[in-house]
């Protein structure tokens, strides 16, 4: 018997695909891209694409698997005996391990000696385990956009097809974000330009109307001198700035310190190319910036993300179908996280919220956690093994007095992926002074921070009429 299952993607991506998959004798045959879905539009992403090979692969663990007693953890030296390093055991006795494990843990050194480490999931509420804060992915880029937005909404794909100047800015979307890549073409047969702000020559570099290479670390200061151009030269939107922003005049004061001679030095990129950028960026409308999480993996991460988010507001992109940035969407379906979670569990268990570990930090949490310490890590969806890398010093260093982002390489350091056990002090991170990431980012905070950029409650009207007439065109 032949039948089709309309499904959604279930990965962390923007696209939101639709998914049409054919069942035969009560087996997956064939996955595609449903032709319906407005951004899917029929085909899929190589990862999505291939989903039954790994469904149905013979090597995917499909019951439990117990370490054999007498085989060492990690991999077998030379010379160790042919022996399999698991053998497996039946569901009740996984379920009966593993329970009495955690059960004699809770009991001797409390819950929260219990860390379930994963991107999702919250069973371990009721159990009273510590709580993982799940910083590894975008935590440092969204409370950029926070900051200045205060939502986690973007411009929708569609509206790239309407854009006259398309910035992808550390986001390689030829590669990883294959279903916008039709809506730029599309704008590119119209006459729009797009072009790639990128330390590495990406796919999307190659296809792209200009490249620019940026030196690692410098997004931050890249956006400050894109801004001295625009707020010096008058290129920026005066009436939306005033009605709709809050923080220009201290943003103006703070831009004159990013002369275009310094942020070429810093940046690598010539102080012609710089001025071309933004001009081009502030008069050749609709502009749009999609950047991605790559800038916000680096030295001043938080404020570059903070300082790109900017832009689209200083020249009043918002206002204009095809305008505006995309990095997060995920504000625009709200969920009721609360009900989710249910928080409420872990006061029943504890008497008060469990203790919230930093997944980026595991291996310190791992090693020097007390009251309780770890005594258990619960890994499910998930691999932190490959996840969390050994962190290397960067290789760009700056002084601690200097306002600049880092330009120099540290003498300490070794080249990445070197063999060499040298170590660095970690460089102190460059802000943009009063401009800092703030802990509460909502607009409603920025209102009451005269010494913040950012977008102000009235600009999402504009937004919304924006994205409406997206709807009628």
């Amino acid at each position: 018997m032949l039948s089709t299952v309309h499904a959604a993607c279930p990965h962390d991506c923007p696209d939101a695909c639709g998914v049409l998959i054919t069942i035969e004798d009560g087996r997956a045959t064939k996955i595609e891209g449903d032709p319906a879905h407005p951004v899917t539009r029929g085909f899929l992403c190589a990862k999505v694409a291939k989903y039954l090979d790994r469904v149905y692969s013979p090597d995917r663990v499909l019951y439990p698997m117990r370490r054999t007693k007498g085989i060492p953890k990690g991999p077998c030296g030379a010379g160790a005996p042919a022996r399999e390093p698991f053998e497996r055991i039946t569901w009740d006795e996984a379920l009966d391990e593993i329970t009495s494990k955690l059960r004699q843990i809770a009991n001797q050194y409390g819950p929260e000696s219990i860390l379930p480490y994963s991107y999702g999931g919250r069973f371990f509420h009721r159990l009273g385990a510590s709580q993982l804060d799940r910083t590894i992915c975008a935590s440092a880029g969204a409370e950029g956009l926070m900051s200045v937005t205060g939502a986690k909404l973007g411009t929708e794909p569609e509206q790239f097809a309407q854009s006259r100047t398309i910035i992808a800015w550390g986001s390689n979307i030829h590669g990883n974000n294959v279903h916008l890549w039709p809506f730029i073409e599309e704008a590119r047969h119209k006459g729009a330009r797009l072009v790639v702000i990128d330390p590495y020559m990406t796919r999307t570099a190659r296809c792209a109307d200009w490249y620019v290479p940026i030196n690692p670390g410098t997004d931050v200061a890249l956006a400050l001198g894109m801004m001295h151009v625009i707020i010096n030269e008058g290129l920026y939107d005066a009436d939306y700035v005033a009605r709709y922003t809050l923080g220009f005049d201290e943003l103006k004061a703070r831009v004159q310190e990013y002369p275009l001679h310094k942020v070429a030095g810093w940046t690598g990129i010539s102080a012609a190319d710089i001025h071309k950028l933004a001009t081009e960026y502030a008069t050749q409308r609709p502009s749009v910036i999609r950047v991605n999480y790559g800038i916000q993996r680096s030295e001043n991460g938080g404020s570059a993300m903070r300082a790109v988010a900017m832009l689209p507001c200083l020249i009043g992109s918002w206002k204009e179908v095809g305008g505006g940035l995309q990095m997060s969407t995920s504000g625009a379906f709200g969920l009721n996280k609360t009900a989710l979670e249910m928080p409420e569990l872990m006061q029943n268990a504890l008497g008060r919220p469990a203790r919230v570990v930093n997944m980026s930090q595991l291996g310190s949490a791992l090693n020097s956690l007390d009251s309780p310490p770890v005594k258990a890590l619960f890994v499910y969806n998930s691999n932190p093994s490959a996840d969390l890398s050994v962190p290397i010093c960067s290789p760009w260093s700056t002084s601690n007095s200097s306002p600049t982002p880092p330009i120099t390489r540290t003498s300490s350091c070794p080249p990445p992926l070197s063999s060499s056990t040298k170590t660095c002090k970690e460089p102190t991170g460059t802000t943009i002074s009063k401009y800092r990431l703030r802990q509460s980012s909502p607009w409603e905070s920025a209102a009451r921070t005269s010494n913040c950029f950012g977008i102000s409650p009235s600009a999402w009207d504009l937004m919304s009429r924006a994205s409406a007439t997206l709807t009628r065109l």
